[in-house]
């Protein structure tokens, strides 16, 4: 019986019907494996086309930041220069790059906010004045535009970012020793350049170069407070300090760094789609591409640009300085709902891609607090300065100290002020969580845990 199966089996008839039963399937399997591409794809498109009557740009053209005369621009300086001009193997890059390399303390970013004074250290050629010096005329130049391969999306090189961090520190040190010697117009003189220093990134569309933008002005924020715990500022130097304060808008940096990052990540796509790949930064993505399926990856484009622009992107109100973290956390819910989701692995380049902006949401709205709280101070010494002692209530700032009282970023109660006994004062925001935690930071050990507490103004130095 077995034997005359097999050979019905094997028959020409029966083969031909097994043949052409299989070239259906494959070319119903193919269509349905089109129809669900187009589909996506269509959704892409469909969803692309609706913000973008909005006014919403999804190229990385539209985020790189328009070209300025040489003269002009700060990226042209000496100093600086040479990291474009360059091949990164050449002693000319490697001098500009370890031109202001120093060892210090990773501690130097907290001490004010902690209420301390900074410990010197020791460095080489006498805070390098004659190089801060020919820095600081650099810094009249009223533009920055570093030349960065924007066209390489992921992979362009910033070799400018550890110079410039390390720059603003040595600005920032020296201001320290001038102040301790009673050198105040040196010292003031010395913390705006470093601000300054640090601002020349405001419009780079990178979220590497705002952190860097974050971190010089945490570095910076040192000898104001130093300088304005002790009264050591006159009323000229401080209403320069609460001019430059509020110039800086960081939830502005952040939002252009979020859309070019989306923008970004729509550049890798395309490169995909037209037969190519960036491997920096996404080398175990673009390994696994030859076994993703592509009806897939169109939906992928979808989520990641669905998540960032209607979650993260509207949680961000620049024009009513506020920022909503109930979003970030919902970012933090959807990217969960993917990985449950029938066929997880369907979402897995949305899933590699989405960055970890909860963190980085942390960060530049602490910064921007502190931003905020330094020019409310700046007016309150101002003030102090004037009339002998600090205001009951910080109405009473306006209008000749101060012409907007800047808020809370995450509610309209506001800032917390009072006057305290010793005729000092409180001031502080209630932070990430929201909750009035009594004025005070969560610190563990040395690390202050900005997600918990509130974001006090330090009026006491730390014993």
């Amino acid at each position: 019986m077995f034997t005359r199966f097999f050979k019905w089996l094997i028959s020409g008839r029966i083969q031909k019907r097994i043949w052409a039963s299989i070239g259906i399937f494959i070319l119903l399997a193919a269509l349905v494996e089109q129809s669900l591409k187009r589909a996506e794809r269509s959704g892409w498109e469909n969803w692309k086309a609706k913000w973008e009557a909005k006014g919403e740009k999804f190229d990385i053209a539209s985020v790189i930041p328009p070209k300025v005369p040489d003269h002009q621009n700060f990226a042209k300086s000496q100093f600086f220069a040479p990291l474009f001009d360059h091949d990164a193997d050449s002693p000319k890059f490697n001098e500009a790059r370890d031109r202001f390399d120093i060892k210090t303390a990773s501690s130097l970013r907290y001490a004010w906010r902690k209420g301390k004074h900074r410990d010197f250290v020791v460095w080489e050629s006498a805070f390098y004045e004659s190089d801060l010096a020919k820095l600081a005329d650099d810094l009249k130049r009223p533009h920055c535009r570093f030349n960065i391969r924007y066209e390489d999306g992921f992979a362009a090189v910033l070799p400018h970012l550890g110079t410039m961090r390390n720059a603003a520190t040595l600005f920032s040190l020296s201001s320290a020793q001038r102040l301790s010697k009673g050198d105040t117009t040196g010292a003031w003189q010395d913390t705006l350049n470093g601000i300054r220093l640090g601002e020349q990134l405001r419009t780079e569309p990178f979220l590497i170069s705002q952190l860097v933008r974050i971190a010089i002005l945490e570095i910076n924020f040192q000898t104001y407070w130093e300088g304005q715990v002790n009264h050591q500022w006159s009323a000229e130097q401080l209403t320069a300090f609460q001019e430059t304060f509020q110039s800086i808008d960081l939830l502005a940096g952040m939002e252009s760094a979020i859309r070019a990052e989306r923008n970004m990540i729509n550049h890798w796509f395309t490169s995909v789609a037209q037969g190519g790949t960036q491997t920096q930064g996404f080398d175990e993505l673009n390994s696994s591409l030859d076994y993703f399926p592509a009806i897939f990856f169109y939906g992928n484009q979808y989520q990641i640009n669905r998540i960032l622009t209607e979650i993260i992107l509207s949680g961000i109100d620049v024009s009513n300085h506020r920022l909503n973290v109930h979003q970030f956390k919902k970012m933090e819910e959807e990217i969960l709902d993917l990985k449950s989701s029938f066929l997880p692995f369907r979402h897995a380049i949305a899933l590699m891609m989405l960055p970890g902006l909860d963190k980085y949401a942390l960060k530049v709205s602490q910064t921007q607090a502190a931003l905020d709280q330094s020019a409310i101070v700046a007016a309150l010494e101002r003030y102090r300065l004037a009339k002998g002692s600090y205001p009951e209530k910080l109405t009473a700032l306006r209008p000749k100290f101060i012409a907007k009282i800047p808020g809370d970023l995450f509610h309209d109660q506001g800032l917390v002020y009072r006057i305290n006994e010793d005729n000092s004062f409180t001031l502080y925001s209630t932070g990430y969580n929201g909750t009035d935690d009594g004025g005070e930071f969560f610190i563990s050990g040395e690390t202050i845990d900005f997600a918990k507490g509130d974001w006090p103004w330090p009026q006491k130095v730390a014993e």
